[in-house]
Formats: C-alpha cells, structure tokens, sequence
C-alpha cells in the first residue's frame, strides 16, 4: 500500500498545515519499497485532494481537526494521528504494522480444541470435535457450543438436553483428529480409538476418562447464528485431574499442553 508522511525538515509535522513535504512510502510484506519527497502544495491545492493523485492510502501526521479529516475519509485516506519523531522511523514502523482486509472465517483465534461428548435418548453415546466454543457466563456459569445442523451429534444435543466439554491435550490429538475426519454415520469410531467413557455425575452424557478436564453442562438455550447452532450450556459439575487442582479447587490451566 502506499501512505504518507506529512513532515516539516526530518521529523512529523504538526499537522498538514505546517508541513513543508509529504513523504510518500508504498510498503510490501512490512517493508519499504519506495520514498518519494513531495512538496506540499500549500494553498494552491486541497491535501486529502492532492495526495489522492498519488493513490495513497493513508496520512500519518500529528493532528488533524475533524473538518480535515471528514475530507481525507471522503478520498478514502485513513488518518493516522498523534504522532512524532523522526519522520522515516515513523513510516519504518507503520510499515511494519500496516492494516490489511483478512479472511472472516474463525477470525477469533486462537481458540480452544474441545470435545463434545453426549448421548442420545437412546443409549447411544458420541463425540465430535467442536471448533467453535467459550465461555458465556460468570454467574451462573455457563458455555457455549456450535454444531453444524448435519452433523450426527447435532440431533442427539436437540433430544437429550445435555452434553460434556472435553478439554483436550497433546497426548490425545489422535484421537481428537480421528474424532473429528471421522463420523459415527460411518462405523463406531469410538471402538476404533478405544475411547474410555464414564458416566457424568449431574447430566445423562458421558465424560472421556483420558482428557484433563470434563465440564458437564445442561442446555439452556440455543441460537442459530448462520452454519452453526451455538447451544448455551450450564455447567452442572466440572471434573479435573487431581494433579491440576489447589486446595481450594481452582483449576492450574498452565499444566495442560493443550493442543494448538
């Protein structure tokens, strides 16, 4: 992208109005690739109008009154303020830091690596791996899950009302990857990965006996927000390997190597 330096000798001006150059920089991958020095126009042109020729981006200078600015955003120039020093170390770290339009999809990261195991009216027990989950609530406490509608587990959720959030570390990304490539549709995955189920103590789903941390939970609520249906559990019980726990319960989260 290319941006701007509205600077008076080396260092940032003020503003526009007392800047005697514009150095003009275009940046690609962080770096500088060209510097230009440009003489400001003064009263024979707009600036927000002037710099525009040059297809710049953004203005970055020491302030800026909102009359000034309203212009440059109407030229689509970003007005970076509150700035000082030396004018080329200043456009060396903008450079560095430029903001460009990224991919919306799982934006939030980094985000935890969970297993959701649950049962079905029927007896039937599964698990799936859960890409979208996080707490909602402090009090009471509460956390939330998104299913994909297709999914197998999805219907069983629907009908039970409960479910179990597994934390998972490095030592079960095995299995966690097999649960998640896999579906029950396709044969018993389970029995394929020897998973090792025991019955939750507060809700009608199992927890898995090898993961850190099982978080039983009743749901609430749910919303439908696009391709999944995030599921509002309340959690009902939250059990923890001993190893993990102070004298009063709380959880030391540093001691798991959780998958990243």
């Amino acid at each position: 992208m290319k941006f701007a330096v509205a600077a008076k000798g080396a260092e940032v001006s003020k503003d526009t109005g007392s800047c005697d150059t514009y150095l003009i920089f275009e940046e690609k991958h962080g770096r500088i690739i060209l510097r230009q020095i440009i003489e400001n126009p003064g009263y024979k042109s707009e600036s927000s109008g002037f710099l525009g020729k040059f297809k710049v981006e953004a203005l970055l200078c020491g302030n800026m009154d909102e009359r000034a600015r309203q212009a440059f955003n109407k030229k689509e120039i970003c007005v970076i303020t509150g700035l000082s020093g030396n004018a080329d170390e200043i456009a060396d770290e903008f450079a560095l830091r430029v903001k460009k339009q990224a991919n919306m999809k799982s934006c939030l990261q980094p985000s935890p690596k969970v297993l959701v195991s649950c049962r079905g009216i029927n007896g039937e027990d599964n698990v799936l791996a859960v890409a979208y989950c996080g707490n909602c609530s402090f009090a009471p406490p509460m956390v939330m899950v998104g299913i994909v509608p297709t999914r197998y587990s999805y219907q069983m959720i629907k009908e039970s009302g409960c479910f179990v959030v597994n934390l998972v570390d490095k030592e079960y990304k095995e299995t966690f990857d097999y649960m998640g490539s896999h579906s029950k549709r396709d044969g018993d995955k389970l029995s394929d990965m020897n998973v090792r189920l025991q019955d939750g103590k507060k809700v009608n789903a199992p927890i898995l006996m090898d993961c850190p941390v099982n978080i039983e939970c009743t749901v609430v609520d749910s919303i439908v927000t696009g391709s999944h249906e995030m599921f509002i559990g309340k959690v009902e019980y939250v059990h923890a390997d001993a190893k993990l726990l102070d004298s009063e319960g709380n959880i030391d989260f540093s001691q798991i190597d959780f998958i990243r």
